[in-house]
């Protein structure tokens, strides 16, 4: 056989392979830069660590997402050296933010982990963004934390849906490990850009 016959063959059986594996060999590609994408993003937009553990809590809601039927915005605060550290939680809260007695709907205390946990749920006076809040406070020595929630709507009371959300929240976020002293919940949150706290809820309510 001549050396143009075996190099014909040659070139023939290479374009046979070629036009079978290529589609395999571009699926390939694709998926390596769509990877590339996802790294390059992740290590332009990194995790966020929280601060503070009330961060900490909204972060942890996040992963996996909570997904109450109405939004839900979040809202953490540490008020760092202004209270006695035997100071009731509950009381710091109504010094802090000049709470009246007609804005409390419910009170509760929950021990978790190293804490005393005090759950309000607030009703803002009109034009105060979410109508209802629900605020989780705790002290850490001199230091007041808060990590708050606030429920749109228009209805004069707590609807059963509210109630049931928070009750979801407190499942979420009450556990003996993120009220570690000493430490923080171990979470992150990738945030959309420009966002600083997750927003739960229906995505067409942004």
């Amino acid at each position: 056989m001549s050396v143009e016959a075996i190099d014909a063959r040659v070139s023939r059986a290479a374009h046979a392979t070629w036009r079978w594996a290529r589609w395999p060999l571009l699926g390939a590609a694709i998926a390596g830069l769509a990877w590339g994408g996802m790294r390059l993003a992740e290590l332009r937009h990194p995790p966020l660590a929280p601060r503070h553990r009330a961060e900490a809590l909204c972060f942890a809601l996040a992963d996996p997402p909570f997904a109450p039927p109405m939004t839900v915005e979040c809202a953490a605060a540490v008020t760092r050296g202004r209270f006695a550290a035997n100071t009731p939680p509950g009381l710091a809260v109504r010094q802090m933010m000049r709470v009246r007695p007609d804005m409390v709907l419910q009170e509760r205390r929950y021990p978790v982990g190293d804490f005393d946990v005090t759950v309000m749920w607030l009703r803002l006076p009109p034009g105060s963004g979410a109508t209802y809040w629900m605020v989780l406070a705790w002290m850490e020595g001199s230091d007041l934390a808060t990590c708050s929630f606030g429920f749109t709507g228009d209805e004069p009371d707590l609807t059963r849906e509210q109630r049931d959300a928070g009750e979801q929240v407190l499942r979420r976020v009450l556990l003996p490990d993120h009220f570690r002293a000493g430490s923080l919940p171990d979470v992150r949150w990738r945030a959309p850009r420009g966002e600083t706290l997750p927003r739960f809820g229906p995505k067409s309510a942004g």
